[in-house]
């Protein structure tokens, strides 16, 4: 007996995105499905067609896709050396299944002990092999938040950056994750939605970045929807032009991401000729270039033109100020270590770090501290110490300052 939500556990359990389930939400809500209305003899049909498509896939070991990843990590890498560049690529794919086949593939052709798997959970054995070790090895330092997902995904990345080659990715790893050490990104399944491109891209393609980030997108080139899809992601949406936020002023002009994702899921699934494909896109293409031609002359307008040479210091020094500037949380915390800490360091609120020289317990070593931020890079950080409301030196001085 399958559930009703059986289809709502399957895209959960694959990660994939959560446009499908609004996709799936928007069926229900079209109400039950009239039993007179159920042609069995179809059904069948249908079920002898998966069948066939199940045997098919079973009798293919090795598929050209897997093969021509392998060129491309080999050509890739070649490329990277020449120019210096760490030997570094993460492999985004849409769901976990096609996640452990290319890991199992890609162990199979010389890359065991090179890989890591970065997904929504991180709980497969691998993962928490390197978490472990991880957990040993930074006991005594100041990285361990004492949250478990965020450790794990730390966990990970460090070992991305300092022993594994390929990371392979579900979208969990398209935000909030900084991978400024690697420059190769592969769509191995590419997203519909361009936005979800950019973001994976802006992984790598980012602040500390020191080469220039090569992008590899896999098509089915006998698909016309597919090449069509790349086409308007390539020419229209400038995604893949080398030009750092060249997409910006086309992204924030059309509609929401999830919207055109649906249209070309329309697309896929009412055109069955290569004819309606193209006369599909077409329309498509033609309304969304007026909708971006129209708002960005009226943004250019407003704003763009302008600017003058004052309006640029005047951002950049706001921007550098930005920088600086701590949420609410984060200035608390900082006056409140001011003011229980007076007398036993030295404090820099420019760069919000700084050296204690009086320890107040055994448990809490005397040196450089730096407060953890939002927007802080790496590269940034001098301190030997990364300082936080869990660290013992932060827990110490919120006690104290409650006893008082």
């Amino acid at each position: 007996v399958v559930s009703d939500d059986f289809l709502g556990h399957l895209v959960a359990e694959e990660e994939l995105e959560e446009e499908y389930l609004e996709i799936l939400e928007a069926s229900a809500e079209s109400g039950p499905i009239d039993q007179a209305e159920i042609d069995k003899d179809r059904i069948n049909e249908e079920i002898a067609e998966l069948e066939q498509f199940i045997s098919w896939a079973d009798a293919i070991k090795v598929d050209a896709k897997s093969r021509q990843l392998l060129t491309a990590l080999e050509t890739g890498f070649q490329e990277m050396e020449k120019m210096g560049a760490p030997r570094k690529a993460i492999i985004f794919t849409e769901s976990r299944r096609t996640q452990e086949y290319l890991r199992t593939y890609l162990d199979e052709q010389g890359y065991r002990g090179k890989l890591v798997t970065f997904n929504g959970t991180n709980t497969d054995p691998e993962s928490n092999g390197i978490f472990q070790l991880w957990l040993q090895e930074e006991r005594n330092k100041d990285k361990i938040t004492g949250s478990c997902p965020v450790d794990r995904r730390t966990a990970l990345i460090d070992y991305f950056r300092e022993q594994a080659e390929i990371m392979i990715a579900t979208e969990a790893a398209a935000e909030g994750v900084n991978l400024q050490f690697c420059s190769m990104v592969i769509n191995y399944d590419l997203p519909w939605n361009p936005q979800r491109v950019e973001q994976r891209i802006g992984r790598c393609h980012r602040y500390g970045q020191k080469h220039d980030v090569v992008v590899v997108n896999f098509v089915n080139t006998r698909n016309e929807a597919d090449k069509r899809v790349l086409e308007l992601l390539s020419e229209k949406f400038n995604l893949f032009n080398g030009v750092f936020g060249a997409s910006d002023d086309v992204l924030g002009s059309i509609e929401s991401g999830i919207d055109f994702e649906k249209r070309i899921l329309n697309i896929y699934q009412s055109c069955r000729s290569p004819q309606e494909i193209q006369q599909a896109f077409e329309q498509l293409q033609k309304e969304l270039e007026e909708d971006i031609a129209a708002r960005m002359d009226s943004t250019r307008q407003l704003l763009l033109e302008h600017f003058d040479e004052d309006i640029h210091d005047l951002l950049k020094i706001q921007l550098d100020q930005a920088k600086q500037r701590l949420d609410k949380v984060g200035r608390l915390f900082w006056l409140l270590t001011r003011h229980v800490l007076y007398g036993a360091a030295q404090f820099n609120d420019d760069k919000h770090d700084f050296v204690l020289e009086r320890t107040p317990g055994q448990s809490i070593e005397a040196g450089h501290y730096q407060l953890i931020r939002k927007g802080l890079a790496e590269e940034e950080i001098a301190a030997q110490h990364l300082y936080r409301l869990t660290h013992p030196l932060g827990e110490y001085v919120l006690d104290t300052a409650k006893a008082l």
